[in-house]
């Protein structure tokens, strides 16, 4: 069954499309408000979305670009009033699929989704499954998303700097898929990963008879991303040789295949990554400098996970609900135990080391809940000291378990109103399971 999430501030809006949607087969999701939608949209990947562009405190345009900057590909219909089909004009441009205007013609809009869906139906499954997000609503990742949307715009050279598993690729897939090249390649190359020679052929290509087992003329990665994006992993890795030949395509525009006298146009982006301080690099002379700063026309620095761990719980729920769409798994609750012991690790190998221990707990175990014994049995964790929960969390958790999970009584017995319960639940991250006895 596909999913369709849908957004407008008008109540019964909402109403009357998720009325005639759900007749026509769809799982549907309904949100007054973006922010909403937005969180459910980036754990959930709804198969489209359809929204009002004029909303507060975000607009559909807001949304649009939010999800854009985190890698989404999701096909977006606007509802449009008369004042603001200029706004959806630009939003088409931009990657939206179509735009209908107020009043809206219910008939005519289940046509156009069936015919978005049939058409999309391969090309997400392809993209989206398969590519990973960016995900977290941290400070820090809010300016991570506002730099990509800002740098997208402009076809400079990036340098990505950050530890191991940080997201340098999906950052540098969300500056391609938000940017002017979006519908032209992006073309990825680890550079640890061949040796020197290897390496030149791949990037540049060859023509027949330059060396031994050139028995063919060979395009190089240059040419394959014609208008693309080319994105340069470990690129403190490269020969000085090689950071020569890259040199001269920035400054130039041009490169010569491996044997070959012929100028070729390099017609693309490059976004550079590094693991390792450039700059530290280039003190102890094993990068140059010039290369160094063509590279650093726009430096984007992606922090370490222990210094935004406010976004675990976020990235635990999303990896495990992928994980066991993959695997075929029932997805399991998180304790406000696992996610405290989770924030009092360094994780040096940030969100890729994360992503391996959850796997590795969901394939092992199979779990009803991810609770703090589980995580103990870990080699990383098993020397940590289980952190002291908030008394007020512990209060609310004793009293939601005495009362049998019964909220309303709970509610009495803490001299809470429902609402705030709800709330504080939320905020302490405490699951049905861990009460629910």
């Amino acid at each position: 069954m596909q999913n369709i999430v849908i957004v407008d501030d008008k109540e019964n809006i909402l109403k009357v499309l998720k009325v005639i949607l759900e007749k026509q087969g769809f799982a549907v999701q309904t949100f007054s408000d973006a922010p909403a939608a937005m969180r459910h949209i980036v754990l959930h990947a709804p198969d489209l979305i359809i929204s009002d562009i004029q909303m507060e405190p975000m607009s559909g345009k807001e949304l649009f670009y939010a999800l854009k900057s985190r890698g989404f590909l999701i096909p977006v219909i606007f509802i449009t009033a008369y004042g603001t089909i200029d706004d959806a004009v630009s939003l088409m441009k931009s990657g939206a699929v179509d735009y209908m205007t107020k009043p809206i013609d219910y008939q005519q809009l289940g046509s156009r989704i069936h015919l978005l869906l049939d058409r999309s139906a391969s090309r997400q499954s392809g993209s989206l499954s398969g590519s990973k997000r960016l995900i977290g609503s941290s400070s820090a990742m809010v300016q991570i998303y506002e730099r990509i949307e800002t740098v997208a715009r402009a076809g400079s050279t990036v340098l990505l700097e950050g530890e191991s598993g940080t997201g340098k690729e999906p950052v540098a897939r969300a500056i391609h898929r938000s940017g002017k090249q979006a519908s032209r390649p992006f073309v990825a190359v680890n550079c640890s990963a061949f040796n020197e020679h290897l390496l030149e052929s791949e990037l540049f290509g060859h023509e027949k008879g330059s060396f031994t087992d050139a028995i063919r003329q060979k395009k190089g990665i240059f040419e394959e991303a014609k208008g693309g994006t080319l994105f340069l992993d470990e690129v403190s890795e490269l020969s000085a040789s090689i950071q020569l030949k890259l040199l001269r395509v920035l400054q130039e525009k041009v490169f010569t295949r491996v044997g070959g006298n012929e100028l070729i146009p390099a017609d693309l982006r490059i976004i550079a990554a590094s693991n390792k301080q450039l700059s530290d690099q280039v003190a102890q002379r094993r990068f140059r400098e010039d290369l160094y700063y063509r590279l650093n026309v726009i430096p984007f620095h992606l922090p370490p996970l222990r210094e935004h761990p406010e976004d675990l719980p976020e990235l635990v729920e999303y990896l495990s609900r992928t994980i066991c769409s993959r695997e075929g798994l029932k997805v399991p609750s998180v304790s406000g135990e696992f996610l405290s012991l989770l924030r009092s690790y360094s994780w040096p190998g940030n969100i890729r080391e994360l992503e391996n221990i959850i796997e590795r707990l969901l394939i092992l175990n199979r779990p009803e809940v991810l609770g703090v014994q589980l995580l103990l049995k870990e080699r990383e964790f098993s020397e940590l000291r289980v952190p002291e929960i908030e008394d007020e969390r512990s209060r609310i958790l004793d009293a939601l378990r005495a009362c049998g999970g019964n909220k309303s009584r709970a509610c009495r017995v803490l001299g809470l109103s429902r609402r705030t319960l709800y709330y504080k639940i939320s905020k302490y991250h405490i699951q049905d399971a861990e009460f629910d006895l």
